[in-house]
């Protein structure tokens, strides 16, 4: 299984090398500008691994070289990569044109099938988004047409946000402009957001759900991210859903239909839905497993995501129960609140083991070091998974979570930051 890899993705090198057992024999691939700028993440990963360098549009070349049977990631920076090589080498995956992962790709296909109420145009230079301001009525976002984790997004509410754009933003190529979908509110309330995600793992000719995650509201900086974008950052996931069964199923049955208008195949998909008073729309779709949703489903013994996706790459059956009959027990939660000033160094000092002895705590993948730069961790503060036997238990154990990392970060400003707000 060849396996283009570099940091921050989804799953790291032990996660890999746990979900091939009795499966594949990996071997990781590094694009020479990453090995050259992490060498010590090759070093780390050649202690595992088969590893093997290639060069700038050399994947299929590589791909080919090691003999691999599949091909998959767990980065979005390489899903492109793995899709057209996988196409041109004849190995299990979706099409590679038109690519189901451009974003313009996908409301362009899903609104010729009436599955999106999206208005999207591109946009590759300031006079063209000066144009698309007249197709697409405000609010709208501004963002790229690949990438994901809310990296180059830029909320263009009104006239003064579009002003500060063509002043301020530098690079245009590769974007696009889309209507901004109304807020709204998760059917059960409380602190969940108005969106969830599916992980899907899409056969030939089936698109079976793993499991659908509740999300705690996005943390939102404007005009703070690089290049006059602001910062979007996810600020926790919950699983199994609290969805009500009817919106559920609907939810379900919406991305079936989008994975099918995108011709998604053999592979684990992420897709982003968007909760509205009168149906759903679609966020994104993202050709790789969700961002710490593994360890999830794992804590609650559920499916491994990261096996799935392995097993698909190789065209074999995903191994992975129906949603209905597969439903983990308890409820797991992965709570990672963001700095609110993004530049600078971490002031507090915490402890990795006052976090692990917090309520439900089960296990701590992340605390932002004192002296370090807080983008080091992704602005997270820390990144801890909580495990409750019930709803109560759980809500219960996430307010006292939250607010005892504010107070322990209270030199960083969380005790202040809006998003303790939520909980």
């Amino acid at each position: 299984m060849a396996i283009p890899h570099r940091r921050g993705g989804s799953a790291g090198l032990a996660e890999i090398e746990r979900a091939a057992r009795g499966v594949c024999r990996p071997v990781l691939l590094f694009d020479r500008s990453v090995a050259a700028l992490d060498p010590g993440l090759v070093r780390e990963a050649e202690a595992l691994f088969p590893v093997r360098v290639f060069g700038r549009h050399a994947l299929a070349e590589a791909v080919r070289g090691v003999g691999a049977e599949g091909i998959t990631t767990f980065h979005d920076a390489e899903v492109d990569g793995v899709t057209a090589a996988a196409s041109a080498l004849g190995l299990p995956g979706p099409p590679a044109a038109p690519s189901p992962w451009d974003k313009l790709t996908q409301r362009t296909l899903l609104a010729e099938a009436g599955l999106t109420r999206v208005t999207a145009v591109a946009v590759d230079s300031a006079e063209a988004f000066s144009s698309a301001l007249d197709a697409v009525r405000l609010p709208a976002v501004l963002k790229p047409r690949r990438g994901a984790g809310g990296t180059g997004i830029a909320f263009v509410d009104d006239p003064s946000d579009a002003d500060y754009q063509l002043r301020h933003r530098t690079r245009w190529s590769d974007l696009l402009l889309e209507t901004r979908l109304p807020p709204y509110e998760h059917p059960r309330g409380g602190w969940c957001a108005d969106y969830v995600s599916v992980e899907t793992a899409s056969t030939g000719d089936d698109h079976r759900p793993v499991a659908v995650f509740d999300k705690t509201p996005v943390a939102v900086c404007r005009r703070a991210g690089p290049g006059a974008s602001d910062t979007v950052s996810v600020t926790g996931d919950l699983t199994p859903t609290r969805l009500p069964q009817a919106v559920r199923e609907r939810v379900l049955g919406y991305v079936r239909n989008v994975l099918r208008t995108l011709r998604v195949r053999w592979c684990v998909s992420h897709t982003e839905v968007k909760l509205l008073p009168d149906g759903v729309d679609l966020i994104e779709v993202n050709g790789r497993v969700g961002g710490h949703l593994p360890r999830l489903l794992l804590a609650l013994e559920g499916p491994d995501l990261l096996t799935a996706a392995m097993r698909l790459a190789l065209a074999l059956d995903p191994d992975v129960p129906p949603l209905a009959c597969g439903a983990p027990r308890g409820y797991a939660m992965g709570l990672f609140p963001t700095f609110g000033e993004k530049s600078g160094t971490v002031r507090s000092d915490v402890a990795r083991e006052r976090l692990e002895g917090l309520p439900c705590v089960v296990r701590v993948d992340e605390v932002a070091e004192h002296g370090a730069p807080r983008r080091a961790t992704g602005y997270r503060a820390a990144n801890v998974v909580l495990r409750a036997r019930d709803e109560s238990e759980l809500d219960a154990a996430v307010a006292a979570v939250a607010a005892e990392i504010s107070a322990l970060f209270a030199a960083d400003g969380l005790a202040e930051a809006g998003w303790l707000e939520n909980f």
